[in-house]
């Protein structure tokens, strides 16, 4: 399965370059499997248009492409009157509230906005205004679904159920995904980036993050699926549209340095080996020292696409341990590796707390 995305990413890659590229040599289902894996069906389809890559796709891949370029435009066509709904809700209770991830790419970071899919709105919040942004939400008609400790997550439509397998679908659940300050979570442990809501700063109305701290955002969240080895290709191409954008990578470099380091290196690492030359070299070394020596072999003895999401694939425990920094966290891993459904009674027993905390804030 990693195989076959990477022979996709390698075609959008040499497409947003300008390269001369021959289409995947993938049969239908492998195209289909890879396309939702990376994220990439619908930029695939716009970088390509009326171009004799696509004229070399078989027909049902090419049904399948234009049937999931117009499924993502729609779904992102969905989002937009989402975005300015919740900022109003958050705005209107006082509660500081940044977007970030595919809310912003696709507010003039992306070249081809509607060929970006968009699982989610992903907003941050102050941490100590948590329950302020629920009863918001709430207030706004946007039901509660789950929460666990970094998250809270509503729905602007849909029930919450199981979708398409098989593809993006506009019809989807989308949702509204609540961040109290800027957390990843890795294996069975949380990391924290720097102060999202501090660097924001206020347009429209509302407030945004520069260009240098979106990018460090975007490559934290990429860092943290690489630890994860799961990353979504699409965040890649996430950042080569910041750099399109001429963004100042030495001040990218200085606000990453105030992030966890899994939340830097890792994300830049991907970002040097599929795209080289895109982030200064330096920048990139920095980072990468910042890393215990044991996450820096393992990257160095590491292909990119070895990281690349695969539902089937799980990273090994050397692997979650060479990430691993304090002994709570090596404790972590073995409990995640040897209780799997740990995390389901996690978010249930946070789920519990959330509500309660919310009760209280609705009777106070």
């Amino acid at each position: 399965m990693r195989a076959n995305q990477r022979q996709l990413v390698n075609a959008v890659l040499a497409g947003l370059r300008g390269r001369p590229v021959a289409a995947p040599s993938l049969t239908f289902a492998e195209f289909r499997i890879a396309g939702l894996a990376t994220g990439l069906t619908a930029l695939f389809g716009e970088l390509f248009a009326g171009s004799v890559t696509l004229d070399e796709l078989d027909p049902h891949t090419r049904r399948h492409l234009d049937e999931q370029c117009r499924q993502v435009r729609a779904r992102v066509m969905r989002f937009l009157p989402v975005v300015p709904r919740v900022a109003d809700a958050l705005w209107a209770a006082d509660v500081p509230a940044v977007f970030v991830k595919g809310a912003e790419l696709i507010d003039g970071v992306w070249e081809h906005p509607t060929a970006r899919p968009m699982a989610d709105v992903d907003v941050v919040v102050p941490p100590h205004l948590r329950a302020q942004a629920a009863a918001a939400l709430a207030a706004a008609s946007c039901p509660w679904w789950m929460s666990t400790s970094y998250e809270d997550a509503f729905l602007a439509w849909g029930d919450g159920g199981v979708g398409r397998l098989d593809g993006e679908s506009a019809d989807h659940n989308g949702r509204i995904e609540v961040h109290p300050g800027w957390v990843e979570f890795i294996h069975g442990y949380e990391v924290r980036g720097f102060d999202v809501i501090g660097l924001a700063q206020q347009r429209d109305g509302h407030l945004h993050l520069p260009l240098a701290a979106l990018t460090a955002q975007v490559l934290g969240h990429l860092g943290a699926t690489v630890v994860r080895g799961e990353v979504r290709a699409l965040n890649v191409v996430d950042v080569w549209y910041c750099h399109r954008r001429d963004v100042d990578w030495q001040r990218v470099g200085s606000l990453m340095i105030t992030a966890d380091p899994r939340l830097s290196a890792p994300g830049l690492w991907i970002v040097d080996r599929l795209m080289p030359g895109v982030v200064p070299s330096e920048v990139v070394s920095l980072q990468m020292q910042r890393l215990p020596s044991s996450a820096r072999r393992l990257l160095d003895a590491t292909e990119p696409h070895e990281v690349f999401r695969d539902p089937a694939a799980r990273t090994t425990f050397r692997w979650r341990q060479g990430f691993a920094v304090h002994r709570r966290e090596r404790v972590h891993i073995v409990d995640q590796m040897i209780w799997p459904d740990h995390r389901r009674t996690m978010r249930a027993t946070v789920r519990r707390i959330a509500g309660r905390g919310r009760s209280s804030a609705g009777q106070s």
